[in-house]
This record gives C-alpha cells, sequence and structure tokens, in this order.
C-alpha cells in the first residue's frame, strides 16, 4: 500500500501535541506494520479463495476492480472469519472473460461490518442450511415469502460464549438487510432461565452467505446444499426453529406463552 505510512500519520498529526504524545510512538512503525500486516493478510485472502475453487483449471480470470476491493478491504486483519468472507468474494470474482463486477456490492457490505458481526452472520445462516436440510423440503429462497416465513432460534449463553454480543450487533445485521426481523429474550421457568434469539432471514442475506462459500451462481439452490467453511469456522451447536425446540436442544424446560 504505497504512501499509507505517510497518509496515515499525517492525518493524525494535526491532532497536535497532545495526539503526538498518545500516538506518536504507534505512528513512528505504523506504516511498516500496516504494510506487513497488509502482505500477510493479502496472502491469507488467496489462499482461502484457492480453496473456493473447484476447477483451477477453468480458465477464468479474476476482475481486477473486484479483486482490488477485496484485498483493499480485507486484507488488513489476520481474522479467519474475515478471510472467509473476502477469500469467498474473491473467488466469486473470476468469470469468463473477467468483466463480471458483481461482488463489489456484497464487498461494500461485508467491509461495512466487524468480524463478530460477520461471525454471527455467519452461524445464522448455517444454522438455517442446516434447518432447512433436515427438514428435507428445499424452499424458494428467491421468494421473500418463504423465506421471511422462517425463524431461527438461538441460545444466548452459547453466543455470548462465542464473544458474539447479538444484542448490540443483530441491529447491524438488520440494518444491512441481512436479518429482517430479530428479537432476543429470556425464557423463564421457574428458577431457571435462558436467554435467547429469535431472528428472521432475508434473501439477502441468503446470497451473502452464499457469495461468501463462492456460490453465487447457485444461490438458488441454498436450501437443498451444505456449505463447508475454509477456515474451520465453527457452527453453534443450539438451534431451532421454534423456542420449544430450542429448549429441548438446551435440556431447558419448556413452557409456553400464555
Amino acid at each position: 500500500m504505497p504512501g499509507e505510512e505517510i497518509v496515515i500519520p499525517t492525518a493524525i498529526a494535526v491532532g497536535g501535541y497532545i495526539g503526538t504524545k498518545l500516538f506518536g510512538t504507534a505512528l513512528a512503525t505504523m506504516g511498516d506494520d500496516i504494510n506487513k500486516l497488509y502482505i500477510k493478510g493479502r496472502d491469507k485472502i488467496v489462499e482461502v479463495a484457492t480453496k473456493k475453487v473447484d476447477n483451477p483449471d477453468d480458465g477464468k480470470k479474476v476482475n481486477l476492480r473486484a479483486a482490488r476491493d477485496v484485498l483493499w478491504n480485507g486484507a488488513i486483519t489476520e481474522d479467519e472469519v474475515c478471510a472467509e468472507y473476502f477469500g469467498g468474494m474473491l473467488a466469486a470474482a473470476r468469470s469468463e472473460d473477467g468483466k463480471d463486477d458483481a461482488v463489489v456490492h456484497y464487498v461494500d457490505t461485508i467491509k461495512a461490518m466487524s468480524a463478530r458481526q460477520l461471525e454471527l452472520h455467519y452461524v445464522i445462516y448455517k444454522a438455517w442450511q442446516v434447518l432447512l436440510n433436515k427438514g428435507g423440503k428445499p424452499i424458494n429462497v428467491a421468494l421473500s415469502a418463504e423465506v421471511q416465513a422462517w425463524h431461527i432460534f438461538m441460545n444466548g449463553l452459547e453466543l455470548s460464549g462465542r464473544q458474539l454480543p447479538y444484542d448490540r450487533d443483530l441491529t447491524i445485521l438488520h440494518r444491512l438487510g441481512l436479518v429482517v426481523t430479530f428479537k432476543y429474550n429470556n425464557h423463564v421457568v421457574g428458577n431457571t432461565s435462558m436467554p435467547f434469539a429469535d431472528v428472521t432471514p432475508t434473501t439477502f442475506g441468503v446470497m451473502l452467505f452464499a457469495v461468501a462459500h463462492n456460490k453465487l451462481a447457485t444461490w438458488r439452490n441454498f436450501s437443498s446444499e451444505l456449505y463447508e467453511s475454509a477456515t474451520g469456522i465453527r457452527p453453534i451447536d443450539y438451534y431451532a426453529e421454534n423456542l420449544e425446540n430450542l429448549c429441548i436442544a438446551s435440556g431447558m424446560p419448556f413452557k409456553a406463552e400464555a
């Protein structure tokens, strides 16, 4: 990233003496550190993208505009979840003539999310895909009415244990169109309480999940496939299509709301 070591210190140096006192040591080495991190992150994204290409000899070319956006925005991190999503975007940026830059919009979405928000999106749609496969009845994920008829219930204790602040980050997913509705609450039976989250998916959320796995061309098959993580992102263990089944899965007593 040519010139980064000049641009960043200059931008913050206008803070004057206090700014220099607080951040001066970091700024002195920031350019070098960013360049090293960029190279490491870039290579990680390329490694993950390579795993997501079924046929390396298919003759497809990567779109330069899309590749530039992916690497520019995704390489300054070592997070596995970020590598998963940006790697999928890079793999999906390949086409017969290299002119297809359709993934740029998805890059704009994921660069607006933190690593933990991306992970929350991942576990929601992974859980839903498993539920759809277990049900054995494919739905048309291109029809919002069919998609929004579903709810995914998740155990709040498990999400919190994964450092996923769902009470905050579901707001971001909703704002970005990745869930259409959400709520979180506590299910209380006697002295036992289980926090839970309830989300309704969206077609756009499906498409983002598909492109992260280089499945954009076949995203309509989402409900009959099982995508696998290239970086080893763990699915959640406790989820269901309704609160009663979530309680059963979590070993929690269930009491129907009055």
